[in-house]
């Protein structure tokens, strides 16, 4: 079916180097004689077998990729992402902001923006070439997850996360760029604002709408049940004993929903897990990872539901859906059902 073969081009180098080449090079390269000046594009975008790459691996390729710096913080941190990146930054990173490239006319936070303008945000960029991609973020893995996942929704698969992010890169001893000139830092938000003017309407799902839901879709799915939520949110969260971050938000789950808490998917330093592990959670908390019953992740906001969709990628499972508005839409309309207590 459909998931299948997505599953297939995502992970097949042959079909890669399809996708990343010239039009009228593919036959070629079926053949195996790729031409000389696709060769470096080709072999930076495969040369990677998994989503997650390790410092070592960022920094022996830096002339070839793509760098970009997704972070993002809780309002509560009163941190600066922007102040953080013109400060320290891998070496040609460019700044991405997952709450700027955004459908700024919902009420929920950092929803999708349209493909207008997540196209326009890349272009400001200069990320619309065929060379990979390397995203990560400060705290090592939180936002960063978010920003693959709205990579993958609007068509890119040459994407990859820096497993322990900026934090790993420096303690593998590897130079940050400090200060300097920075060009400016908020293009990709304002390129995305300016192409999403008067533009209407709202519950954008990209190119790959499969990898997105919303609230009318689970809500239809808690009688249906034709497909799973895992919820990323802590346990009190999550049982409804903790009050809400957002105001006006109610406390409880998505009735039928499993917790997996996205910590407990990563180590202390922030890099995930091995992969035994992360299908034991999974597993341990009633997920059935056999592929016969899609998965999709929700969370607070929409960002560590992209933690777990990155986790599910790494065991084998590359096209969990993400829930994108997640509970600040969901638990906010007094309408929607809920449960609480353990799962």
């Amino acid at each position: 079916g459909v998931q299948a073969s997505v599953m297939r081009a995502y992970r097949t180098p042959l079909a890669f180097t399809a996708r990343l080449l010239p039009h009228g090079a593919r036959r070629t390269a079926h053949r195996g004689n790729v031409p000389r000046s696709s060769v470096r594009t080709v072999v930076m975008a495969s040369t990677s077998t998994t989503t997650l790459v390790t410092p070592k691996w960022v920094k022996d390729n830096l002339a070839d990729i793509h760098v970009v710096d997704a972070s993002w913080h809780m309002p509560a941190l009163k941190r600066s992402a922007v102040d953080e990146f013109k400060a320290k930054r891998i070496p040609g990173a460019k700044f991405f902001d997952i709450d700027g490239v955004s459908d700024g006319a919902n009420p929920a936070p950092h929803m999708l923006p349209s493909t207008q303008g997540m196209r326009a945000a890349l272009n400001a960029l200069g990320l619309i070439d065929d060379r990979a991609v390397v995203l990560y973020d400060n705290d090592g893995m939180f936002s960063v997850a978010r920003a693959w996942w709205m990579f993958r929704v609007f068509g890119r698969d040459n994407v990859f996360v820096l497993d322990g992010g900026a934090p790993a890169y420096e303690a593998a001893g590897f130079t940050m760029e400090l200060d300097g000139d920075v060009a400016a830092v908020d293009v990709s938000a304002q390129a995305c604002q300016d192409a999403m003017k008067g533009e209407k309407g709202s519950d954008f799902r990209g190119e790959r709408e499969f990898l997105v839901k919303s609230m009318d879709d689970v809500i239809k799915n808690i009688d249906a049940s034709t497909f799973q939520v895992v919820d990323a949110r802590g346990q009190a969260r999550f049982r409804g004993e903790a009050a809400e971050p957002r105001a006006g938000v109610r406390s409880g789950h998505i009735p039928g929903s499993r917790n997996v808490f996205f910590g407990d998917l990563l180590n202390s330093n922030k890099t995930f897990k091995t992969k035994d592990e992360i299908r034991a959670i999974f597993v341990s908390n009633g997920v059935d990872l056999s592929g016969d019953k899609p998965i999709v992740c929700s969370c607070g906001t929409g960002v560590t539901a992209c933690i777990l969709a990155l986790a599910l990628d790494t065991i084998g499972n590359p096209n969990a859906a993400v829930y994108d508005g997640s509970w600040s839409e969901y638990g906010a309309d007094e309408g929607a059902p809920i449960a609480v207590g353990e799962a």
